[in-house]
């Protein structure tokens, strides 16, 4: 069970997720639990005042993160022993805290390695919060600490889990609590590399956390505990008619995920994938709602799953001087690429135009040193539409009812085949979201039937 920030954001959330732990003790639970909400974009605000050696900026920040947490605390622990021990703990981790961005400011650098271990404060706080507050409220909770646990390689900020590694931790560590009926409780987002120092899974690591705890405890179910009903068939601030998805694969959350749904991280549920592990991601402020399941396969009748958008986005065509292209020209764009660290959303290629779609404001120098054989044409404001669901194994004549759909969208592009289960255009970001509810409305709701 994965709580998000704003699932454990102050301590009326922190009761919430004990009360929704308490109805599951049967299952033998797991939680993993994220930063307050809003505690890591303070780190890293933090961070930043002292490397810049801004200390009027920075203790201002360190002052608002110590009220929060010791709010969070106060609120929800109301044993007067436990909130003093819990209370001399986080003393000793905002003293540690406080050295660490001193010496950076002192310094006026941090490292990729100083970094986690800052950054890593916000779930070691929150953890410990949430597992004393457990225990307040009479579940046999123990915190553990997840760089125990999650073992990963040295690659500071964007640490890859290793799952045998995992897995032989929690057999040791995690495995005998759960024998005992006790609830584990770790943070997410953090692990160690090799030699022990602390390290982070990068933005969503949260998530991926629980699945890799998951998989190396080989649970039942993977619950993913958020602020939002599920995942959605749009987004409702667009589509006001947008509907919870009870049911989806894994190739579609995938999906969702990497074209603007921000409810999972592109990756976080890759290694369920591979034991087929059901994800269940729901409300934590309405717990009873059945969320939606991600698991391998879904029925043919559900396509397709949802519309949704990404951007803004740059289309970059490059039109060769010479007809037919010179064949080195597409590598040599891609290389420009690769060497910027510059991933295009989409990447067509004609015998006469190599076509870009690229995040706003990205495009690699290099791409000047073709001019000589192309004429470059970059058109802004643009974003990316996308219907996932169009699988292979849908419904007969789907296909062509999405790019009909689409083309009446009058898009700059069209991309069939990109990958399975989706098909993407560009469109100009003024008629998203109009565009948004039609496509919707016609593939949905059900309306084209009609």
């Amino acid at each position: 069970m994965k709580f998000g920030g704003s699932s454990v954001a102050d301590a009326e959330r922190i009761l919430s997720a004990a009360e929704i732990v308490r109805q599951r003790t049967d299952r033998r639970p797991v939680v993993v639990v994220s930063a307050l909400a809003g505690v890591t974009d303070l780190l890293e605000q933090a961070l930043d005042a002292a490397r810049e050696g801004q200390l009027d900026t920075l203790e201002p920040l360190l002052s608002d993160l110590e009220r929060r947490h010791r709010w969070a605390l106060v609120g929800c622990i109301e044993n007067a022993t436990g909130r003093h021990h819990a209370g001399l703990e986080m003393d000793r981790l905002f003293d540690d805290l406080r050295q660490r961005l001193r010496s950076m400011r002192i310094l006026g650098e941090g490292t990729p390695r100083a970094r986690d271990a800052v950054l890593a404060f916000g779930e070691s706080l929150s953890s410990r919060i949430v597992a004393a507050a457990f225990c307040d409220r009479g579940l046999r909770a123990v915190w553990v600490d997840a760089r125990d646990v999650m073992l990963t390689d040295d690659r500071f900020g964007a640490a890859a889990p290793q799952p045998e590694r995992v897995r032989q931790a929690c057999a040791a560590l995690v495995r005998p609590l759960l024998a005992e009926g006790q609830v584990p409780v770790l943070g997410g987002f953090i692990g160690a590399s090799r030699s022990g120092e602390t390290t982070t899974l990068g933005r969503g690591g949260s998530d991926t956390s629980a699945a890799i705890l998951g998989l190396a405890l080989d649970a039942d179910e993977i619950q993913i505990w958020t602020d939002v009903d599920g995942l959605m068939s749009a987004d409702p601030r667009l589509v006001p008619a947008a509907r919870t998805l009870p049911r989806v694969t894994f190739a579609e959350a995938a999906e969702l995920a990497l074209y603007g749904a921000r409810v999972l991280h592109p990756h976080s549920i890759e290694p369920a994938v591979l034991r087929q592990i059901p994800v269940r991601v729901l409300n934590a402020q309405r717990p009873a709602g059945p969320g939606t399941l991600i698991v391998g396969e879904r029925s043919p009748e559900d396509a397709p799953v949802a519309v949704v958008s990404k951007g803004p986005v740059a289309l970059v065509r490059l039109l060769s001087r010479r007809v037919p292209m010179d064949p080195s020209v597409p590598l040599r764009v891609l290389e420009a690429c690769a060497n910027e660290g510059i991933v295009p959303h989409l990447v067509l290629v004609s015998g006469t135009t190599v076509t870009l779609v690229l995040s706003h404001g990205e495009r690699p120098e290099a791409l000047e040193s073709l001019a000589s054989e192309a004429r470059i044409e970059t058109d802004n404001d643009r974003v990316l539409a996308c219907v996932v669901g169009v699988g292979p194994d849908g419904e007969r004549g789907l296909r062509a009812r999405v790019l009909a759909e689409l083309a009446a969208l009058e898009p700059d592009v069209i991309a069939l085949g990109a990958s399975a289960g989706s098909i993407v255009a560009v469109l100009k970001q003024d008629v998203l979201a109009r565009s948004l509810r039609h496509l919707h409305r016609r593939l949905c709701e059900g309306e084209s039937s009609r």
